[in-house]
């Protein structure tokens, strides 16, 4: 998984190609700090155990994602409990809802190309057991981006950021769920500068899809993404099974 051609191979920061010296150092900064509210976040940095892939959407298009995004679920399927950071360069936003807009097609393509939706999954993103599936994998993906000022928690530097893994791993947490996230929602009612997110939840009892991409308020209109279109794009993926 480790080499030197962004947006070709994943990369540790052990391995971190030169182009990304920038990314790195402000993930590293935001991330790998003492008061960043994932609390796991620092011990793999230190640890060399996360995975970084980047890549250019104004110059290779969609189609960059959709490899960036393979090759987490390959990496996903060699350790069920791999963490990878998507970097998307090229977005071109310039505020939060055109971040939003950003990604909800992002999902639409993902959703296109994924295919392998399991037959018993459901399909309405407000069932709460509802996840997205790629590659046959239950991804969670975290979305950050330089236009959430407020919500710092969800900023960790100047490209569009996504942080994915399999959901089940959330289960698999080397201390008591429970415990860890409530110490992680603690942690982020002090280290943002708005309220904690109603759409945070616990898989099961609330919507998945919502806490993907959080506003930079509560109660903002694009926290959650058009239900409508995803749960079409499922059922076609679905069908394809």
């Amino acid at each position: 998984m480790s080499g030197s051609t962004p947006g070709s191979q994943l990369f540790r920061v052990s391995d971190r190609p030169d182009r990304v010296m920038s990314h790195m150092a402000e993930f590293a900064e935001t991330a790998g700090s003492l008061d960043f509210p994932c609390v796991f976040a620092p011990m793999a940095l230190r640890k060399d155990e996360l995975l970084f892939g980047v890549g250019d959407v104004a110059y290779d298009g969609w189609g960059v994602a959709v490899t960036l995004m393979d090759l987490a679920a390959e990496a996903i399927w060699e350790d069920p409990d791999q963490v990878v950071v998507l970097w998307l360069d090229g977005i071109g936003s310039s505020s939060l809802e055109e971040d939003h807009a950003a990604f909800r097609k992002l999902l639409l393509v993902l959703l296109q190309a994924g295919g392998e939706w399991p037959a018993e999954a459901p399909l309405d993103p407000e069932d709460p057991k509802w996840n997205f599936w790629y590659r046959g994998i239950d991804f969670f993906i975290n979305v950050s981006t330089r236009h959430h000022l407020l919500r710092r928690s969800r900023n960790l530097g100047h490209p569009f950021t996504l942080v994915v893994q399999s959901r089940a791993s959330f289960d698999r947490l080397p201390v008591q769920a429970t415990a860890a996230r409530r110490q992680i929602r603690g942690r982020i009612a002090e280290y943002d500068a708005v309220e904690v997110s109603p759409h945070l939840g616990t898989h099961g009892a609330a919507p998945e899809l919502p806490q993907y991409f959080l506003g930079d308020r509560n109660g903002c209109p694009y926290t959650a993404i058009a239900e409508n279109d995803i749960a079409q794009r499922t059922v076609a993926a679905q069908e394809q099974v």
